[in-house]
């Protein structure tokens, strides 16, 4: 080993790090049952690693947090795989290469990949997570700023693009609702729809994110399911010819009360369960999910091929005013747990990241 590193200080002369720069990350050192807690992390540093030949060292400088990493910290498997016990937590991030012994990843270069909840990672550019079987993909900072390639511009916004219009294949004048509407997915999906001529319905859990959506992402109906005694006899009130079409992010209550406002023929598409995710009853299978005998769950990476042309129609929306995104911004790796644990009790509008480092110089 100790020839090896020598070597790669030899291709790598040009390269010094920091000597202060420590390798920070987040270990799961016990699996939760039902809500996780702080204690089921455990924060350690060291020396930083050095990438072998055909690998690449990556500083993380944003790291996104989703509800769905509840899943990976099972002690079963639950849909997703697991994180290994004292093994880094998993997260989609983006970050700058740092030292690269790999021939399609040069120094400098912007990338994203699950690199996990650490400061730096060693990747080798392959797909090894179901959550990302395609890899390491560079990032075109041309597309927006580079927080985005875990957002809007990211597996975030390539779910609700595709979704909505590969599986809910929206039409001017239907109804669309969206569960979940102010959370990263819900509330791009939710604007796709305006921007093909749909009438939007969002439901959500605050007064605050209600009006939110409304005010700033252009729904044009909100409802506080939280507050609401029938979720049901709700939606016919402000859709009384019925719903065309169910962007599901949640499952159990909310898709039942949905299901019976659907026009014949409707379309939905099963994209989360949120509601099951901390779930402790039959390994948090969604047994009241009401379209899951019938229907299969999006997976994003069916897409994969036209990740490119879901990348420019978003940005150029973006651009065009047409697509509005949300950051919500947490300081400091030291936060991540924290980040994912206040996700669930419904504190997040829009896209939740950590920001792990500055920028690099030059890139917004």
């Amino acid at each position: 080993m100790d020839k090896e590193i020598s070597q790669i200080h030899v291709a790598q002369a040009d390269v010094r790090l920091p000597a202060d720069e420590r390798h920070r990350r987040w270990l799961l050192i016990r699996h939760p049952v039902g809500l996780p807690t702080l204690d089921d992390f455990l924060f350690v540093e060291d020396i930083l690693p050095l990438p072998p030949p055909g690998k690449f060292l990556v500083r993380v400088v944003y790291l996104s947090i989703d509800p769905k990493q509840r899943l990976l910290m099972n002690a079963t498997h639950r849909f997703v795989e697991l994180v290994p016990l004292h093994g880094p937590m998993f997260g989609n991030a983006v970050g700058e290469v740092m030292i690269s012994n790999h021939p399609e990843f040069r120094r400098g270069d912007i990338v994203t990949d699950i690199f996990g909840w650490q400061s730096h990672a060693v990747a080798d550019g392959k797909g090894h997570y179901s959550s990302n079987p395609y890899g390491t993909r560079k990032v075109d900072p041309a597309l927006g700023p580079i927080s985005t390639a875990i957002g809007v511009l990211g597996s975030g916004g390539l779910t609700a693009y595709f979704s909505v219009l590969r599986e809910l294949k929206p039409r001017a004048g239907e109804t669309m609702v969206v569960s979940s509407a102010a959370g990263n997915v819900g509330l791009i999906a939710g604007q796709i729809g305006k921007i093909f001529g749909c009438r939007v319905i969002g439901l959500t859990s605050t007064d605050h994110k209600c009006e939110t959506i409304l005010r700033d992402f252009g729904y044009d109906e909100a409802i506080n399911y939280r507050t609401t005694n029938d979720l049901a006899a709700a939606i016919r009130r402000i859709a009384p010819k019925g719903v065309d079409m169910y962007y599901d992010n949640v499952g159990g209550r909310i898709a039942e009360a949905v299901s019976q406002t659907l026009n014949p023929g409707a379309r939905v598409t099963l994209v989360g369960v949120i509601e099951h995710y901390n779930s402790v009853v039959g390994e948090g299978k969604p047994w009241n999910w009401p379209f899951a005998k019938t229907m299969s769950y999006f997976i994003v990476h069916d897409y994969h091929r036209e990740y490119q042309v879901g990348l420019r129609d978003l940005s150029n929306w973006i651009k065009q005013g047409k697509l509005k995104y949300r950051e919500d911004v947490v300081e400091g790796l030291e936060n991540a747990p924290a980040a994912l644990l206040d996700l669930f009790a419904g504190g997040n509008i829009g896209k939740r990241i950590v920001r792990v480092a500055a920028n690099p110089a030059g890139i917004a």
